[in-house]
């Protein structure tokens, strides 16, 4: 199960946020600053997933990085969730915003927040991935955004 999604830019700014247990808002704010100070520590070519040994947010859990861009994906996940799919799972939410924004950049996630919410909502419900086929999540999306014109 996926705990916390975060995407955040490389000045340590979150562009997104998504935690998926009740966690007290004082103490997400000390998981995302403890986040962001790793991601500080990391080179940009690398593709990082390590145990969070420090506690950042559960010892029993695992912190899967990823950096595109300016972008940090960054996902805190239960022993039982596979490093290698949330891997996956980051790549496919890249490339869906590649063909929704048309190379999507820091901006596209800046000025759509909403569009970007939906996107992530249509893929992780609960911190449960439902849905990885990116041709079905834009079908969906598509079929959201008509639905909010028509009315």
């Amino acid at each position: 199960m996926i705990k916390v999604f975060l995407i955040v830019n490389s000045s340590g700014k979150i562009r997104i946020r998504r935690f998926y247990d009740e966690v007290e808002f004082a103490r997400q704010q000390q998981i995302e600053q403890k986040l962001i100070q790793l991601t500080s520590k990391l080179s940009p070519n690398s593709c990082n997933f390590f145990k969070d040994l420090d506690g950042i947010y559960d010892k029993k859990c695992k912190i899967v990085m990823r950096f595109f861009g300016t972008l940090y994906f960054i996902a805190v996940i239960d022993e039982d969730e596979s490093e290698l799919g949330v891997l996956d799972l980051i790549q496919n939410i890249v490339d869906l915003m590649d063909k929704i924004f048309e190379n999507a950049c820091e901006l596209d996630v800046l000025y759509h927040p909403d569009k970007m919410n939906a996107l992530i909502d249509e893929i992780i419900v609960a911190g449960i991935v439902v849905e990885t086929n990116i041709m079905d999540i834009q079908e969906a999306l598509k079929q959201q955004e008509t639905q909010i014109k028509n009315k």
